[in-house]
């Protein structure tokens, strides 16, 4: 019998960590069920972990989402998506769940589910999630993968001309009533 002591995965090293959405995964799918019109949006997302403990972790994002064909919008996050909590977990094999809060009231949460998968040499958040905009229903997948200051990626996202620290400014991040 094997302790499942022996098959944890220490996720530790996600704290201040910086993901986005690479080229390859930048379509969403969106449906307007009046008519059950699918369209195609391009879904930058960009994660800041800024703390883990014992399986959870939390943090900021910010998305822009924009009509595919469409030059995307200049102002950022505010305009589209904006800013958003997210508190998440990771099992021990690193299975995912993520929940992404907008801090307005009344607004529906969206769940998030994955799995760390490796891309290559790299660990990246393999993860589906599906949303409300507006009166219309948005579906996403993506390989959120790590960024780090310096890298092509960190200054100018894949689908925008913004950079990681653009898109996050402005962020209120959560922490511990304590602190």
């Amino acid at each position: 019998m094997t302790d499942s002591a022996d098959t944890r995965f220490d996720w530790s090293w996600i704290a201040d960590t910086y993901w986005y959405v690479r080229q390859p995964d930048l379509p969403a799918l969106q449906l307007d069920p009046d008519g059950s019109a699918l369209s195609w949006l391009v879904d930058q997302t960009v994660w800041h972990i800024s703390g883990y403990k014992n399986g959870y972790f939390w943090g900021v994002t910010a998305a822009v989402t924009y009509n595919a064909g469409e030059a995307p919008p200049a102002d950022g996050p505010k305009s589209r998506i904006g800013h958003l909590t997210m508190l998440g977990t990771v099992l021990p094999k690193g299975q995912i769940q993520i929940t992404f809060l907008s801090g307005r009231t009344g607004s529906s949460p969206t769940i998030g589910f994955g799995q760390m998968v490796k891309v290559g040499e790299a660990w990246a958040f393999e993860m589906q999630m599906s949303t409300d905009r507006g009166d219309k229903r948005l579906l996403h997948w993506a390989n959120m993968m790590e960024t780090h200051e310096g890298e092509a990626s960190w200054n100018q996202l894949p689908g925008l001309d913004l950079s990681v620290p653009q898109m996050l400014a402005g962020a209120v991040y959560p922490r511990f009533e304590t602190e």
